[in-house]
């Protein structure tokens, strides 16, 4: 994603050391980020798009900015985290957006707190785990431990580059934006991809009872298409949009079309 322009501030939640990030003003719009991922590198086109009236606010996870590595990531406690952000903003009610491992982050916000979520926006998401998705942490793994960083950015790299992306991309950049990514992960992302492996919602879907949109990349090679369709067939009344060609990181014209989307879908639902 492009960078963000909109100003962003942070603040420390009072329980615990989680940051979390908020743009903008309006009603709330709670952010959960995906593994490997920030608040703003996942939510930029949103956060550009509805920041003038909306306020955005988004936990850091355990291991990202100045949250505490070793906090806890179990879904259901990063779901209590970014509540708990919102109603520290004054937010009372509020939609939940997101993205990848986030997804199951805002579901698990959903099930645990249905007296303050109004509405979900699932993109490219999963309630458990496939087999796509436990190859890249295992593979990530594998890459860490043997401390080979070069190798570890190009495989993150060739999942996440969006496919016509990739396939312009010339040896000497590849190689520079490789060692460029592998040097600078953190442990956070690989204990929180480790984290998604081990979510387990898909049977507790039907109980989703507010307006959701889910959003799935027809050219994602993190989280299946499939995988991420399966939210929209078993959340009830949920509305699915599909972009065929899109990878699991959007380019900017696809995340100028997403927040669209989004946008359009939230005020359609008056969430």
């Amino acid at each position: 994603m492009t960078e963000v322009r909109t100003p962003v501030s942070s603040a420390l939640l009072d329980t615990g050391r989680t940051e979390y990030l908020r743009a903008g003003t309006g009603a709330g719009l709670a952010l959960a980020h995906g593994a490997g991922g920030d608040v703003e590198l996942n939510f930029g086109p949103l956060i550009r798009s509805l920041a003038g009236h909306r306020q955005l606010v988004g936990t850091r996870y355990p291991g990202t900015g100045a949250s505490d590595p070793a906090g806890d990531l179990d879904v259901a406690a990063l779901a209590d985290s970014l509540v708990a952000a919102l109603v520290r903003e004054g937010h009372e009610r509020f939609p939940v957006a997101g993205a990848s491992f986030g997804s199951a982050v805002a579901l698990a916000a959903a099930l645990r707190h249905p007296d303050r979520v109004t509405g979900l926006v699932l993109t490219v998401g999963f309630s458990e785990p496939d087999a796509q998705l436990r190859t890249v942490a295992s593979v990530w793994a594998a890459l860490d431990a043997a401390q080979d960083r070069a190798a570890l950015g190009a495989y993150l790299i060739s999942h996440l580059t969006h496919p016509q992306l990739l396939a312009e991309l010339g040896e000497n950049e590849h190689r520079a934006q490789a060692a460029l990514l592998g040097h600078g992960l953190t442990g956070g992302g690989l204990r929180q991809i480790t984290a998604a492996t081990r979510v387990r919602l898909t049977e507790r879907l039907g109980e989703i009872a507010v307006p959701t949109l889910v959003v799935v990349a027809g050219a994602d090679r993190v989280v299946l298409p499939a995988t991420s369709r399966l939210l929209g067939e078993r959340i009830p009344g949920a509305t699915v949009i599909e972009y065929p060609d899109a990878g699991h990181a959007f380019t900017e014209a696809e995340g100028t079309v997403w927040a669209q989307d989004v946008e359009r879908f939230l005020d359609a639902h008056g969430v």
